[in-house]
């Protein structure tokens, strides 16, 4: 290791078959084409007019529990039969409308609206006449991808301190939905230090991968949704508010960094490696 870099270990790897429905904590993961997980995100919720739903929304859907397999989807939620989806299953051809954050539009993309049943199924338990798509290519490789999430304890750590002083309950880590949780070997890495990193090398892992980390991870009011019950508050978003500001005093609401898979490779949960600081 390079004077200046900092040793890291991957203390968790998290992929979300379905967005803005429950994650799924995996011992190792592929990374694929497009710098993020194998798996991850390949799927959305869409309404009637094919606009891709989200947690902010429609709150339910983080008691929706997807599980992937070699043998395609399966959804399930409390009160609910579990419902096997073959990605090739009958439904034909379709058109997603994505939210463009930078153009304040949506952008349309082609998918696979895997059929009736996932839409009975999916319209019951969450009370809304909803549809379950498999993105295409285009959709998974867009400009406006940002393929990783990434999250350090420390980070995490320190949000729940200044919870817990302001007499609120700790955020439960899946709120902030990464892919990626990261320490130093040590367990001493400084508090929003991701912030600072450039890129992330594992040498010891299948293929070296090697993160190239992007920007701050803008938050919203998705943060507020408790995965246990979808019940919505008004925090953590307003203490993350109050650490942005102070390190970010002219930015948005800023807790943790994007990242992308620049060679591919596999990560395995504990890997050592380490991160380069922006200079």
């Amino acid at each position: 290791m390079a004077p200046g870099n900092q040793a890291i270990r991957l203390e968790g790897l998290w992929i979300y078959p379905v967005k803005s429905c429950a994650g799924v904590a995996v011992p190792n993961a592929e990374l694929d084409a497009q710098g993020g997980l194998k798996g991850d995100r390949e799927w959305i919720v869409v309404n009637a007019s094919g606009e891709m739903q989200w947690q902010g929304g429609t709150p339910r859907l983080a008691l929706v529990q997807p599980v992937a397999g070699p043998d395609g989807l399966r959804l399930q939620a409390s009160g609910m039969p579990s419902l096997a989806i073959d990605p090739q299953s009958a439904g034909g051809a379709c058109a997603v409308k994505i939210w463009n954050e930078s153009t304040g539009a949506f952008d349309t993309f082609p998918g696979l609206d895997v059929g009736r049943a996932a839409k009975a199924w999916l319209s019951e338990f969450l009370g809304l006449s909803l549809r379950l798509v498999r993105l295409g290519p285009e959709a998974r490789r867009r400009q406006t991808l940002k393929p990783l999430h990434v999250l350090t304890v420390a980070s995490w750590r320190r949000l729940n301190e200044c919870l817990r002083s302001q007499g609120h309950p700790p955020a439960e880590l899946l709120r902030f939905r990464p892919n990626l949780l990261l320490d130093s070997a040590a367990g001493t890495l400084a508090p929003f230090a991701e912030e600072d990193f450039s890129q992330i090398i594992w040498p010891g892992a299948p293929g070296s991968p090697r993160l190239k980390l992007t920007e701050a991870c803008a938050r919203c009011v998705m943060v507020n949704v408790d995965p246990g019950d979808a019940s919505v508050a008004k925090e953590p978003l307003a203490t993350m508010a109050r650490l942005s500001r102070d390190r970010r005093p002219d930015d948005k609401v800023c807790f943790g960094v994007y990242g992308q898979g620049q060679n591919g490779g596999v990560l395995t949960r504990g890997d050592l490696g380490w991160a380069d600081f922006r200079h």
